[in-house]
């Protein structure tokens, strides 16, 4: 079927100010024409139209679309030429006409744009889908039942979660409906999951610390830098990480600020074009920080009790930002504990039950910030949700996470009476919950740096320790930080073989001095 051209998906990936389009036309308006780079998705391969309209490109330039799949806008290229790469990605043919932020970065394929401008959403109405069986990996990606039907929209789009679409001119007889594909839209949205969401890979893929409203990865010496999504992108497709879940274990912002759970939401997006697996609610996990939830405006009175996170019905704002952030993940407002839980089949055939904790359940104050306490009310309500009480399934994996620390990983912390350690308070009442349910792994962030342990407690603690039978092994393990101030920042991956926990962390350099690289790993026997 004829092509008449396509539509390409984009972000903005640096300030709205100097943003994608804007660098692109900077460069036209000086050199008569930009060359714009395929960002492909890890599931996507060099389709065989690009070539097709390569030829056709180089005798008159054609008209393609590109859509800004982050503030829903539209915009018309002219596109002159199409360099394309099957094999190995290539930089751009011409360094000085590419945006510099990405300049150096090697890719599939270039186009050659001489010019931009937007245009309305409605023009996409005017073109119907053709499938293109050639552009993903997996021989069993299907988008056939867009075939001859009309672009409905820009959100129609972006919900295929494809960075290409090949379009040709609609016809009368074409549908012109919308189609609507399940996602946490569109399904019943759950805290904790009913049943097991098959994974495509074998890895979960870990960030803790991010503190997006600190900008760390955006800005050096005044110049825009890739982003912290672009460096967890590059780990992946660098390291071929087969992402089939992603972990977030706390301090998504800096200081409550609602700026940074906005850059997280399009930290997700990009990262998902990335990952083996789509991120859908089935497989991401997230629990709050200390960083995540406002202080109250007063200090704690002297011989005064805090306040339950759980108790609080007359102040929403204490935890509006991240419970906003929460429900735009899972289409549902946080629990009063604001905890949840996930089961995901692993390609590998591991089975794995992972349970979020909110290590914040003390409500914060002026004097009395950072404080770890879980409360015995959240562990019992996890373990009913998780169906942990009921369930002897001897073959999942357990994992809990949570933010602060079970153990402590600072070689030495200041002693100051208004300051919290950063353990939480009921960390022996936590060891006996995690033994009980069997829990294999518990994970964390909060303090920046990477950590790994492993504690022994009895499965009765009532009873005398004859043998190491009566003795129940948890691995734990600390994140550090994936988007911190001062700090070696990194990325970790969970993956699983046979009886054996393979932890790798990666360290990512925001000054690009040097190469984002593998930097620990870790072996644990389960």
């Amino acid at each position: 079927m004829d092509i008449d051209t396509m539509i390409l998906r984009f972000r903005d990936l640096v300030t709205s100010e100097n943003g994608t389009i804007k660098q692109h036309k900077d460069i036209i308006a000086e050199n008569g024409y930009v060359w714009w780079g395929w960002w492909n998705k890890g599931g996507e391969k060099v389709p065989d139209d690009f070539s097709l309209l390569s030829t056709r490109a180089q005798e008159s330039p054609i008209s393609v679309f590109l859509v800004d799949s982050g503030q829903n806008l539209l915009y018309r290229a002219a596109c002159s030429d199409i360099e394309v790469h099957k094999k190995t990605k290539s930089s751009s043919p011409d360094k000085d006409k590419t945006p510099e932020y990405y300049r150096d970065q090697d890719y599939y394929a270039w186009f050659r744009f001489t010019s931009i401008e937007p245009c309305e959403e409605d023009e996409l109405k005017q073109y119907s889908y053709i499938h293109c069986n050639n552009l993903f990996k997996d021989p069993n990606t299907d988008f056939s039942r867009f075939e001859n039907k009309r672009v409905y929209s820009i959100a129609e789009l972006v919900q295929q979660n494809r960075t290409v679409w090949f379009v040709r001119r609609a016809k009368e007889t074409d549908l012109a409906n919308e189609i609507i594909l399940l996602d946490a839209e569109y399904v019943q949205p759950s805290h904790f999951s009913k049943k097991y969401y098959q994974a495509a890979g074998d890895t979960l893929l870990w960030l803790s610390d991010l503190h997006l409203s600190d900008n760390v990865f955006e800005h050096i010496a005044g110049k825009p830098q890739p982003t912290l999504a672009q460096h967890i992108c590059g780990c992946v497709r660098t390291h071929k990480i087969k992402a089939a879940g992603l972990l977030v274990s706390g301090d998504i912002t800096s200081c409550a600020k609602s700026d940074g759970f906005q850059i997280a939401k399009d930290m997700l997006r990009d990262i998902n074009t990335e990952v083996l697996d789509p991120l859908k609610p089935e497989n991401i996990l997230i629990c709050p920080g200390n960083h995540d939830f406002k202080r109250a405006p007063e200090n704690l009175g002297k011989d005064v009790q805090p306040a339950l996170i759980s108790e609080i019905t007359d102040d929403t704002d204490t935890t509006k930002d991240f419970a906003d952030f929460y429900n735009s993940i899972y289409k549902l407002k946080p629990n009063k504990y604001f905890a949840s839980g996930k089961k995901i089949l692993l390609s590998s055939g591991h089975i794995l039950e992972i349970a979020a904790l909110n290590s914040l359940m003390l409500r914060q104050y002026q004097n009395f910030e950072g404080h770890g306490y879980l409360s015995q009310e959240q562990l019992d309500f996890v373990a009913e949700q998780m169906g942990w009480n009921n369930s002897s399934n001897q073959k999942a994996i357990r994992i809990v996470m949570m933010h602060h620390h079970y153990l402590p990983t600072c070689y030495v912390e200041a002693a100051d009476v208004n300051k919290a350690s950063s353990v939480v308070y009921d960390a022996d009442r936590l060891m006996n919950w995690l033994t009980r349910y069997n829990v294999k792994l518990l994970l964390h962030g909060h303090k920046h740096k990477s950590f790994v342990a492993q504690v022994v407690y009895p499965k009765k603690p009532t009873e005398d320790i004859a043998s190491s039978d009566a003795l129940h092994k948890i691995t734990v393990v600390g994140m550090g930080g994936t988007g911190a101030k001062n700090a070696d920042n990194k990325l970790a991956t969970i993956a699983f073989e046979g009886s054996e926990v393979t932890i790798q962390f990666y360290r990512l350099h925001s000054d690009q001095i040097s190469e984002d690289a593998l930097d620990q790993k870790v072996k644990i026997q389960l």
